[in-house]
């Protein structure tokens, strides 16, 4: 003990603290959504990710890590079969696969093509665990 401190009794820390400030979950998803998306179309350099993980960390304090990890679970996969998916299929010529005596391509044409749609594929996968890591850092104590 310090010299003329009184013997002091250690406590700790007061658990439950009671705020009045009630969380608006739609509210909040409405933004960290808005962000995702930023996130995904390659926008995050106006994002503060900082007041990003504050959100969600508050949302899990208050016991909405669930419905939040299934909004985002949508999100991903909503974004992933609307978006992504027509940019690869787009890539790939509706005869690719056709083998047929009559075939309209080449077998030139059809490696060229095959090319064109593995590089969408790995340009995809690439910006993907981009934005996934990113998403990462927003989300750390999911």
């Amino acid at each position: 003990m310090f010299p003329g401190r009184g013997r002091g009794k250690i406590r700790p820390p007061r658990r439950g603290i009671v705020t009045s400030e009630a969380v608006d979950f739609e509210r909040e998803w409405k933004s960290l959504s808005l962000s995702l998306r930023e996130i995904h179309t390659k926008n995050a350099s106006t994002l503060s990710f900082e007041e990003l993980y504050r959100t969600a960390y508050k949302l899990v304090l208050k016991k909405k890590g669930e419905d939040l990890y299934n909004k985002v679970q949508d999100f991903e996969q909503h974004w992933l079969s609307d978006t992504i998916r027509p940019r690869i299929l787009e890539q790939l010529p509706l005869n690719l696969s056709d083998h047929q005596v009559g075939n309209n391509l080449t077998s030139n044409e059809r490696r060229l093509a095959g090319e064109k749609l593995l590089r969408s594929l790995k340009q995809a996968w690439e910006d993907h665990n981009l934005c996934m890591n990113m998403t990462t850092d927003v989300l750390m104590y999911m």
